[in-house]
């Protein structure tokens, strides 16, 4: 019996998979363990195995399908091993090997979950017409039962078309996209041809496009990264009751440490520390000492975690990625700055694994190399604070009655209220705070490796 191939389930927040490649095709010969197709998921795009061995009898999802998990995309069987009724690899729809069979009555209507009207109407449809117009090879199947993929009846349904006067062209005469479009296509050629000639229709200069009037130059499918995004964020906002508090921070000791860091990384070969580096560094010790800030809520539970695990976000064309600094408390300076390097080309590189992210306990996001000075940022769930940060930038201060340029930088720090109470967020920032104010803090424990 052949085995099925289905999307597996590559991450904590996948939903579906997009296809990019098969690296095999119909009738090749497979070993289990075989890298078989590339999927993009939420996070980066990854190689999948086969899991079993034999030939790849059918693939029902090609390149840019976006399938649901746990769906059957394909089949591994022997060599000339017949599946029943499997769908139409060109439909890309989501159906399973046998989904796409629809029983349909004498007088048009289905008796599956989608009733399609069989009588035509105005709109185009083929159901006035006397006799069955056919395309392709095929031949209309008999009245009592129509196969069709749940593509090609949508599709139907929506051009107004009874599926019992559609030729099927694909597997046992099934009905797939392409027959719906050729018989829409013919339906209205022929009707073009047999309408008397009309009038010529005046003619019209298209009017300018004025001051009330929005031109659309593109438009793209919310999908992939943006689409995860925009659901998680939209829940996150909708449900967390968020809160935000401010700080200011003279960076001007941290951005000489980083200076003399650099230095001394740069002749043992060791990796160029960045601000943001220093600061998650910093953020790790001082979640270590305000446990409810590094917690969730899961359920009516508050879990209050024993590892600092700290997310940075990766800006890419298509979305935000968070990988994630495991043990940030515990790792010194070089040591975050050479994964937060990894982890960054492996995030623009979509070649993030479901090690690299989706454990994170808190999380960051710079802006500050934009150009931004302060923003609030969303809190990554089930996360209980997030910290935006700005640019460090030369800022005159009043130190003892008198004006001196620092270096400052702002950071914002958003909170869910149902976990952090007001006065527990204004210490932990302050900790933090303090921490880069005072960065020696931050080689404690290092050994410059």
């Amino acid at each position: 019996m052949a085995t099925e191939i289905i999307m597996p389930v590559l991450g904590m927040t996948m939903e579906s998979g997009i296809i990019v490649e098969w690296m095999k095709q119909e009738g090749d010969s497979v070993t289990e363990g075989e890298v078989l197709f590339n999927v993009e998921t939420d996070k980066s795009v990854m190689e999948v195995e086969a899991k079993a061995s034999g030939t790849l009898l059918k693939i029902l999802h090609g390149p840019g399908d976006d399938v649901p998990i746990q769906q059957v995309i394909g089949y591994i069987g022997e060599a000339g091993e017949v599946i029943a009724e499997a769908g139409d690899p060109g439909d890309g729809d989501g159906s399973a090997a046998t989904a796409g069979t629809t029983d349909s009555t004498a007088n048009g209507t289905t008796g599956g979950e989608d009733a399609l009207a069989a009588t035509g109407t105005a709109g185009g449809t083929a159901g006035g017409q006397d006799g069955a117009a056919t395309t392709g090879s095929g031949t209309p199947g008999p009245p009592g039962r129509v196969k069709i993929s749940p593509k090609a009846r949508r599709h139907a349904r929506d051009l107004g078309i009874a599926v019992e006067h559609i030729a099927g062209t694909g597997p046992g005469g099934r009905i797939v996209f392409s027959d719906v479009e050729a018989f829409a296509a013919q339906t209205a050629a022929a009707a073009t041809a047999s309408a008397p000639a009309a009038a010529p229709a005046p003619s019209v200069t298209p009017a300018a496009a004025g001051p009330g009037t929005k031109r659309v130059q593109r438009r793209a499918p919310l999908s992939g990264l943006r689409k995860v995004a925009a659901t998680r964020l939209a829940e996150s906002a909708s449900t967390v009751p968020h809160f935000y508090l401010t700080m200011d921070v003279d960076m001007t000791r941290l951005t000489g440490l980083r200076e003399q860091l650099i230095a001394y990384g740069e002749k043992r070969g060791l990796a160029r520390v960045s601000v943001n580096d220093l600061i998650i560094k910093a953020a790790g010790i001082a979640l270590r000492s305000f446990p409810a800030v590094n917690a969730s809520l899961e359920g009516g539970e508050v879990v209050e975690y024993a590892d600092v695990n700290v997310g940075f976000a990766v800006a890419l064309d298509d979305g935000l990625v968070v990988p994630v600094v495991a043990s940030a408390d515990q790792k010194s300076v070089f040591e975050i700055a050479a994964t937060t390097r990894s982890l960054g080309e492996k995030a623009r590189g979509r070649g993030l694994g479901p090690e690299d992210y989706g454990f994170g306990t808190f999380t960051i996001s710079n802006l500050g190399m934009f150009g931004v000075d302060q923003f609030t940022a969303i809190i990554n769930p089930p996360e209980a604070a997030i910290l935006a940060v700005g640019r460090v930038k030369d800022t005159p201060v009043a130190v003892d009655g008198k004006v001196e340029i620092k270096d400052m930088m702002s950071i914002t720090l958003s909170s869910d209220h149902r976990l952090i109470d007001g006065a527990v967020a204004g210490q932990f920032l302050a900790h933090l705070r303090e921490i880069l104010e005072q960065p020696l803090e931050l080689l404690i424990g290092q050994d410059g490796a």
